[in-house]
């Protein structure tokens, strides 16, 4: 994913270092070490990429990650992702009601 680095990338950081040191933002991260547990994927490490100060920047960016890369909210205490095994799509199937 091409996206322009607002602070330089920092390797190998946790979870509660970011949140203390960017409070209340949007970050870019990339995924270094992590491990499913209960349905949910633990982040263990992960490279601060970059801050986004803007929502709707964050939201158009979460939509283009990949891989390893995501967006998330420092408010949030907890580094984990539930694990969706079977996504719900919205909108009509074609075949739906037929006989």
């Amino acid at each position: 994913m091409s996206v322009a680095l607002g602070i330089g990338r920092n390797d190998n950081m946790k979870w509660n270092e970011i949140r203390k040191s960017y409070p209340d933002k949007f970050v870019l991260l990339e995924s270094l070490n992590s491990h499913i547990e209960n349905n949910k994927k633990i982040i263990d490490d992960v490279a601060l990429v970059r801050i986004i100060d803007d929502p709707k920047e964050a939201s158009n960016l979460l939509v283009r990650c990949k891989g390893d890369m995501f967006i998330f909210h420092t408010a949030k205490e907890e580094l984990d992702m539930k694990i969706v095994t079977n996504p719900v799509f919205r909108g009509v199937y074609k075949n739906e009601n037929r006989v």
